[in-house]
C-alpha cells in the first residue's frame, strides 16, 4: 500500500501579551512562549496527520532574539516542513508588533518534532509531505538535518 501524499497548511495566529503573562521588568516569560509555540505546532501537526493525536518530541534551537512586552501582538506562524514515518518537523516563527503597530520583526523561531500517535497511544504513520517549491526543498533540508541532530543527542538507556 502506498503512503498518502499531502501538502502541508500554513496556520496563523495572533494575540496580545496580557500583564500576568509578564516579569516584573514588562519582558513576556520564555517558557509562555514556548507554550502558544508547542500549542500552535500542535494544530499543524493534528491537521496535517489527519486526527488529534500528535504528541510534541523535542524542541530544537529555540533562541529568543528581541524581547516581547505586555502590549504587544505576537504573530505565530507554524507549518510541517519534514516527514518521517511517523515523525513531522514543525516550523515555527513567532513575530512581535510592538503595542500592536508598526513593523513586525522576528523574536523567535525553532523546529518542533512531534509523532503521531494512534487510539493505542502507539506511533502510526503520517502522509508523507509533498514539497514542490525551492522555499519548501530548502526548509525540508535544514528539518532533516535538525532531525537527523536530534536522533543523535538521544539519551540512551
Amino acid at each position: 500500500m502506498s503512503q498518502q501524499t499531502k501538502r502541508a497548511k500554513e496556520f496563523v495566529s495572533y494575540r496580545q501579551v496580557f500583564p500576568n503573562e509578564a516579569n516584573p521588568g514588562g519582558n513576556m516569560f520564555g517558557g509562555r512562549i514556548m507554550e502558544i509555540m508547542d500549542s500552535a505546532a500542535a494544530i499543524a501537526a493534528d491537521h496535517f496527520c489527519g486526527h488529534a493525536g500528535a504528541v510534541t518530541a523535542s524542541v530544537e534551537a529555540l533562541t529568543f532574539r528581541v524581547p516581547v512586552h505586555v502590549g504587544d501582538v505576537l504573530k505565530t506562524v507554524s507549518k510541517v516542513v519534514y516527514t518521517g514515518r511517523t515523525s513531522m518537523v514543525l516550523k515555527i516563527d513567532v513575530h512581535r508588533y510592538e503595542k500592536g503597530l508598526g513593523a513586525g520583526e522576528l523574536c523567535t523561531s525553532a523546529h518542533y518534532i512531534f509523532v503521531a500517535m494512534d487510539a493505542e497511544r502507539k506511533p502510526t504513520p503520517v502522509p508523507t509531505l509533498e514539497v514542490t517549491t525551492d522555499a519548501e526543498k530548502k526548509a525540508w533540508e535544514i528539518a532533516k538535518a535538525v532531525r537527523e541532530q536530534s536522533i543523535k543527542m538521544k539519551p540512551i538507556g
